[in-house]
């Protein structure tokens, strides 16, 4: 099966609602999506979703663009959640300094409070970084003792040399619409990461791939970027949904 490991299924871009969009992935082969929270109602939905669906899954947390909303109560909402049977993971979490919508300290803090989380749960994490490449190393560097059970860098865009010191520290790496795009130069990045560290995401329903670039995206079109992936490194469609499929049980447990 293909596998989507990032996903916004609760987005109001659906208008439709999930039903469409679930009956769509599942005709194409893919049969397993996990829905990310944002924040604690995104989460909330997620996990409401995924209690309909066998094939959803969610993870929960509050993004850095959320921060600042990060207090007692919405951290014993977060932990009600997290003891869900299908949440896999903790997040998305990190820094976000393009949109600067939470101050730094805010970010720095609900960071550092959900990887704690996510220890304590023995879940993973799944890390947004945006316009803050050396502060997420940094940051994750000097928390290393919280990360015993993995993490995720969804959308990855950096560099190749950054990938390696990521994955020194127990991350796996998910792509999405990018990797098909026209000058991506995404090839190297995706060569130079170990191959049982590689996942595939859409980011739905943002980051369509081509063809449908600037389009709504949706899980369905996971296919195209699993198979732009294998092309990159030289394998069958069978073979790469095989990597990706035990990539993400290894990670998620699913």
């Amino acid at each position: 099966m293909f596998v989507d490991v990032h996903a916004h299924l609760t987005d109001s871009k659906y208008v439709d609602g999930v039903k469409p969009i679930v009956d769509n992935f599942k005709s194409v082969g893919v049969g397993l999506v996990i829905s990310s929270g944002y924040d604690i109602i995104s989460s909330q939905k997620s996990k409401d979703l995924a209690d309909i669906y066998d094939c959803v899954y969610f993870s929960a947390g509050v993004h850095p663009d959320e921060a600042k909303t990060l207090d007692n109560q919405v951290i014993d909402q977060l932990i009600a959640l997290l003891s869900h049977k299908k949440c896999v993971a903790v997040g998305e979490i990190g820094f976000d300094f393009y949109w600067n919508k939470s101050t730094e300290e805010e970010q720095i803090f609900a960071f550092e409070k959900q990887m704690e989380i996510a220890d304590h749960f023995g879940l993973p994490f799944v890390v947004h970084s945006r316009d803050a490449s050396a502060k997420t190393v940094k940051f994750l560097t000097d928390r290393k003792s919280l990360i015993k059970h993995g993490f995720l860098m969804h959308c990855y865009s950096e560099s190749a040399e950054t990938a390696k010191i990521y994955q020194n520290l127990g991350a796996y790496f998910s792509f999405g619409g990018v990797i098909t795009f026209k000058n991506a130069k995404k090839d190297e990045i995706i060569k130079v990461i170990d191959r049982d560290r590689l996942l595939t995401e859409t980011d739905s329903p943002y980051l369509a791939p081509h063809p449908f670039r600037g389009q709504i995206n949706e899980p369905s079109k996971i296919p195209l970027i699993a198979n732009k992936m294998a092309e990159i490194l030289n394998l069958e469609e069978r073979e790469i949904k095989e990597v990706l499929r035990e990539n993400a049980r290894r990670l998620f447990g699913v």
